[in-house]
């Protein structure tokens, strides 16, 4: 595995990793723990320090327009866009969304949409946290600041996993990459289910 990495990979290996943060639900959660695993990248293995600022990086570039299109599309009233959009906030973030909204001062919406982010786990990181403070009342600067210090943590925190002992943070990518399949696949699961439901309450209304 290591040979394949670093055959194919070696001489641009941080702008894998880069690429890799940009993704959504992956982000630094994953990139991390992928740039320092020795397992896959042998002595192409990225120090620490470029880790974290590569995987840093990568994950925050895509923050400032989701949130400057999230804040477009909260300021319309009615299209497909919105409408689609404002249906799958609702769907996946609305009880995070009204917890920020409803704090009494900018200091802790921008604390609750900083520590969403910290926490690395597959419906957190900056996609979410972006799209979460776009809907509030915070403004532009306000709203990528929490999210930049949430994800300071955020990749400390992973930083800080993958370096507990040696080949850790292999583990740690196993268990991230675990994480986000078990994730997905339940939710593939509950919106199946809930589209049979809703296909049976159809058919029974039309039966009535």
């Amino acid at each position: 595995m290591a040979n394949f990495f670093a055959d194919n990979f070696s001489q641009c290996a941080a702008l894998a990793v880069f690429l890799l943060a940009m993704c959504p639900m992956i982000e630094s959660k994953i990139a991390i723990p992928f740039a320092l695993s020795s397992v896959l990248w042998g002595d192409y293995t990225l120090s620490p320090l470029v880790a974290f600022v590569v995987a840093f990086a990568g994950s925050m570039l895509p923050s400032i327009f989701i949130i400057l299109l999230a804040r477009f599309i909260k300021n319309r009233t009615s299209g497909f866009v919105h409408d689609k959009f404002t249906t799958f906030v609702s769907k996946h973030y609305q009880n995070r969304l009204e917890n920020v909204s409803s704090k009494s001062s900018i200091l802790r919406k921008c604390m609750a949409v900083a520590t969403f982010v910290a926490v690395p786990l597959p419906l957190t990181g900056t996609y979410a946290g972006s799209i979460i403070s776009g809907f509030t009342n915070l403004k532009i600067w306000q709203c990528f600041l929490s999210v930049l210090i949430g994800e300071l943590v955020s990749c400390g925190v992973i930083l800080a996993l993958c370096l507990l002992f040696e080949n850790s943070a292999f583990y740690v990518l196993l268990a991230s990459v675990c994480l986000l399949l078990v994730f997905l696949l339940a939710n593939f699961v509950v919106t199946l289910v809930s589209k049979i439901k809703k296909k049976r309450d159809v058919n029974s209304s039309f039966k009535d």
